[in-house]
């Protein structure tokens, strides 16, 4: 029971006791007075008539005493008149039984009153000739009595009714730094850490917000200092001081796991970007002017990066002069035309004084195909040289060695191979599981993903597709099918038990009527919505933070789950992410691949976790590929894993699960999942 209903009930008890105690005292202190008053009334009429009826009583005149008699009897004052002889019998005798009328009768039966009797004798000089007994009528006491009890209750019913509503706005004013506290402490839970300005004015509960505002505080000091330690490892193992782009050994970590893990970099581009003279400038001029020029170099890379239709990009700072760039997703033309405006902006820089010449750089492209990150890199490499050879600001782009026959489609081919894959769900599902990591055989969760094919069952990679999906404005349609599907498979027998994902696109979450049309399914089958996962890229969120935060309020209320995936591409602040409310997040590839042999991604995972915890957050590692991988994640305390090392994506019909394709090798481009990015 709350203790607002404790304080109402208490009030009421109180009232219901004061009202019981002076109802009893008054009902008692007015029956004591009228019964003195009847007993009064009786005796000292009784001793008028005695003497009034004492003259008739001596010459036996009864019919004039009668008429004494009826005369006072008629006034309604008297229940019972009776006068009698020497001898004990009743010369007359006047009576009324019937109880009062005005009264009820449960009131009469439950405080009676007393008749008592007044006598007098009737003398006949000083001999005695009879006597008069006279019963006082108690109707008009038990009618005064009814009406100071109603009287009693209807001023107690009026005291109550003012008085508990002054109590009520007394109790609310009282608690509502209670309820604020409450609020606090649901805020607390929710990662969210506010602080109370307004304290109230009683000396207890103000002692109570203090302390509530001190630890709010400490818990958010805690948090950011643990926040600011995993940027302060971040930065420090992945960032370059001087143009906080990525350094090289992320970038190669970064690339090396996005050609590996055949989705992410199938088709794409790297460049290359060196300046020319960077050295000659920080002898001329001092390394402030070198690093103002960095620093511009990657301003600009950065705008250029802004306006590319990439699926994915991210940029690094390679050596002293050298910077690199990859486009995921896009195709040879748009590499092409995207190098050419980086170079074309080069002089800009001069424009600006950043260069003693408006000779700034070349640029090297190598558009990605079969190649291993080794060819790749010297192929684009080899373009930058030459770039070089040919003046200033130029750029080479290596020559693929065939055509991507996906890239020679047009517009209008693409919308109709998109369109006749939703109509007619010409698609394949695959669940990739996701173990505990302190058990290996319970499935915590698992994805899904989604690959199609052309008319000739060719498959498209989703390096290809999913560009081409955000393009032509059907990823909310996209999205829809695959929720369709989940559904209704998770509805047929035998379907899997365990939680299932689902990656959504951000241009989804951010159409209301999407939005609304999944929280509408979600209501309609509870049971199922209970069973569902859906999964942002940190980098989404980040883009698209009050979309997010929207989607989270619609979607968590229906039984629904959300998860954060590529954790650690982006530099988004966990608590931002921790007001979203997510049930896990996971760990990008490019941290996991390797971590048994790299101590900068250890201390930056366990970090992760330690965070992650803190919040309530569950920790899942992806493309976790070697059992020394697994026992490192297991000694980091990280929840999930997922990856080759434990099982490979299995075909999900809707007959049930098929075994994994185990010719399928990471890598390969045989798998393409739906990504959620769209950078």
């Amino acid at each position: 029971m709350t203790l607002r209903r404790q304080l109402i009930l208490l009030i009421i008890t109180l009232f219901v006791l004061l009202f019981i105690g002076t109802f009893t005292i008054n009902v008692h202190n007015t029956r004591g007075y009228l019964n003195d008053q009847l007993k009064t009334i009786s005796q000292d009429t009784a001793t008028s008539l005695g003497l009034i009826l004492s003259p008739y009583m001596a010459e036996s005149e009864t019919i004039v005493m009668e008429t004494h008699i009826n005369a006072l009897f008629d006034s309604g004052f008297y229940r019972n008149i009776t006068v009698y002889g020497m001898d004990g019998k009743v010369i007359v005798e006047r009576s009324d039984a019937e109880p009062p009328k005005q009264v009820p009768g449960w009131f009469i039966s439950m405080f009676p009153l007393e008749t008592p009797y007044g006598e007098a004798l009737i003398m006949n000089g000083w001999n005695q000739a009879g006597s008069v007994h006279i019963s006082a009528n108690p109707e008009f006491a038990y009618i005064r009595l009814w009406a100071a009890c109603v009287q009693s209750l209807f001023w107690f019913v009026g005291s109550f009714i003012v008085i508990f509503g002054m109590a009520l706005v007394a109790i609310h004013y009282v608690l509502r730094p209670l309820n604020a506290v409450e609020k606090q402490a649901e805020a607390i839970s929710n990662k969210d850490y506010v602080i109370q300005t307004r304290l109230p004015w009683t000396v207890e509960l103000r002692r109570v917000v203090i302390a509530m505002n001190l630890m709010s505080g400490k818990i958010r000091d805690i948090f950011s200092e643990q926040e600011e330690a995993l940027e302060r490892i971040r930065f420090a193992a992945y960032t370059d001081n001087t143009t906080g782009l990525a350094n090289r050994a992320y970038f190669t970590m970064r690339l090396n796991h996005m050609m590996q893990s055949g989705d992410d970099f199938e088709h794409g581009a790297l460049v290359f970007l060196e300046i020319s003279n960077l050295q000659a400038i920080n002898n001329q001029s001092g390394h402030s002017a070198g690093d103002a020029l960095l620093r511009g170099v990657s301003d600009l890379i950065k705008t250029q990066i802004e306006k590319s239709p990439a699926n994915e990009t991210f940029a690094a700072r390679l050596s002293g002069s050298t910077f690199a760039i990859a486009l995921a997703g896009i195709s040879e033309r748009a590499g092409w035309e995207f190098s050419k405006d980086l170079a074309a902006a080069l002089p800009s820089l001069h424009e600006k004084g950043l260069a003693p010449t408006d000779e700034i750089g070349h640029i090297g492209l190598a558009c990605r195909s079969t190649q291993t990150m080794q060819q790749l890199m010297s192929e684009v490499d080899m373009a930058l040289r030459a770039a070089q050879m040919q003046g200033k600001n130029a750029f080479y782009a290596h020559k693929k060695h065939a055509a991507d026959e996906f890239e020679r489609l047009t517009a209008t081919q693409w919308i109709a191979l998109l369109r006749d894959v939703v109509e007619r769900r010409h698609n394949t599902l695959l669940l990739q599981s996701t173990f505990d990591s302190s058990d290996t055989t319970r499935v915590m969760q698992s994805e899904v993903l989604l690959r199609i094919a052309n008319q000739d069952g060719k498959l498209i990679p989703a390096g290809i597709f999913i560009p081409m999906v955000n393009h032509h404005g059907l990823t909310q349609a996209f999205d829809r099918m695959v929720i369709d599907e989940v559904m209704e498979r998770l509805e047929q027998p035998g379907s899997p038990t365990e939680p299932i994902a689902i990656n959504l696109m951000p241009a989804s979450i951010r159409d209301p009527e999407f939005v609304m049309w999944v929280v509408t399914r979600l209501r309609e089958k509870p049971q199922i919505a209970k069973r569902m996962l859906f999964e942002l890229s940190e980098y989404a969120i980040s883009q698209n933070l009050h979309a997010a935060q929207v989607w989270a309020e619609q979607i968590l209320p229906t039984g629904a789950k959300l998860g954060i995936e590529h954790f650690g591409r982006g530099n988004t602040p966990v608590h931002l992410l921790a007001q979203l409310r997510p049930a896990y997040l996971q760990i990008d590839g490019s941290f996991i691949r390797g971590i048994d042999e790299n101590r900068d991604n250890q201390q930056f995972v366990d970090s992760i976790v330690r965070m992650a915890h803190s919040h309530d957050i569950i920790v899942i590692a992806e493309f976790v590929e070697t059992t020394k991988e697994l026992d490192i994640l297991k000694s980091l305390r990280v929840d999930g894993v997922r990856g080759y090392a434990l099982s490979r994506p299995a075909i999900w019909t809707k007959d049930g699960i098929e075994e994994p394709d185990t010719t399928n090798t990471p890598g390969s481009g045989i798998l393409t999942s739906k990504k959620t990015e769209e950078e």
